[in-house]
């Protein structure tokens, strides 16, 4: 599990920001040698700037659709940050721990600025264990003539099942959670009492 602790306004884990590091500006990505000891393991991905005080996240403008994020985004993108490497939860159960739908927790996460880090988004799939969709796009929902294999064939959607292969999550060759890690690599230990 990983360990998460509070001090004045930061918030230490192997996903956020130092504290001794400066406030970036919300265009740059912070690369992975600016964590202190290599602390990522997923070595190939960058991190960016994560407001965490109340003050920069009212201020906090999403670049991928200039608007503010909303208050429900954050605590969306706060649980999502819970889930550990190698872990996946649902689109459902991120749902469950807000009091809210599936259908807003996916369009939260659908325009997440945080992603692929601090904000794994990558590690959220369907309840019905299908990788579901990844960066705006969802299966089928744009060609329907295509075949159910070429529905689940994307670029977007291969970078998600790349990730978590990264991550030792593994899908079959039409989207489906591999049978024994239904029970084994499922998160659902979210801690509410974080949220702001």
């Amino acid at each position: 599990m990983l360990s998460q602790k509070r001090s004045k306004n930061v918030l230490t884990s192997p996903y956020f920001i130092p504290k001794n590091f400066t406030k970036p500006s919300q265009d740059l990505l912070i690369r992975k040698d600016c964590f202190i000891n290599n602390r990522l393991s997923l070595n190939s991905l960058n991190a960016v700037y994560y407001p965490i005080t109340k003050n920069d996240r009212k201020a906090f403008k999403n670049p991928k659709t200039s608007r503010n994020v909303t208050e429900f985004q954050f605590k969306v993108y706060d649980l999502c940050s819970q889930i550990p490497e190698g872990y996946v939860s649902t689109y459902r159960m991120i749902a469950t721990a807000l009091s809210s739908s599936p259908r807003a927790v996916g369009g939260a996460l659908r325009v997440n600025p945080f992603a692929p880090l601090p904000v794994p988004c990558h590690r959220v799939i369907a309840s019905n264990f299908f990788i579901g969709g990844f960066d705006g796009e969802w299966f089928g929902r744009d060609d329907k003539s295509r075949s159910k294999k070429e529905k689940y064939r994307s670029e977007k959607i291969d970078r998600k099942s790349e990730r978590l292969a990264k991550e030792g999550i593994l899908f079959d060759n039409e989207g489906w959670l591999i049978e024994w890690q239904r029970s084994s690599q499922i998160f659902n230990d979210f801690d509410v009492s974080k949220l702001s």
